[in-house]
């Protein structure tokens, strides 16, 4: 297998297990104030990897985006516009990436269970979808 597919299948694997412990934290009753933490931090890492593998595939057709102050929501919007997410897709992403900013920026404890378990209720069907569209390709043998 090449590099390429090794990274992207990595990263895949490691969403696929945060999205299993999103949906385990979500199956519970009532969540203790470290699992609500626990939870933002998860919905955050999935941004995270999503970018990741979003960049990654934009350098593989030749597209950097330079760093700056915008330049996590421009990435999204040169994914979007390269056909690498879909709209809803790009949607979603986007709301994560705010989270991210305030999850990065504030403090765990000030979570609200109820609207961060809103929040992470579309997680598991958007993002496995997203998996489910990222094709590998392998050069000839």
């Amino acid at each position: 297998m090449s590099a390429k597919a090794d990274y992207i299948n990595a990263e895949c694997k490691e969403l696929e297990k945060t999205i299993t412990l999103i949906e385990e934290l979500l199956g519970k009753g009532s969540l203790s104030g470290f699992e609500v933490i626990a939870l933002g931090k998860l919905r955050q890492d999935i941004y995270m990897g999503i970018e990741r593998i979003l960049r990654f595939q934009l350098e593989e057709h030749g597209i950097k985006i330079d760093k700056s102050s915008s330049w996590h929501k421009d990435l999204l919007i040169k994914a979007r516009s390269e056909s690498l997410v879909s709209e809803e897709q790009y949607n979603f992403f986007g709301e994560l990436l705010l989270f991210r900013h305030l999850q990065v920026h504030g403090y765990g404890h000030k979570l609200n269970e109820k609207r961060l378990r809103q929040l992470a209720e579309p997680v598991a069907d958007i993002c496995r979808d997203f998996l489910s569209r990222i094709r590998i390709q392998r050069p000839p043998a």
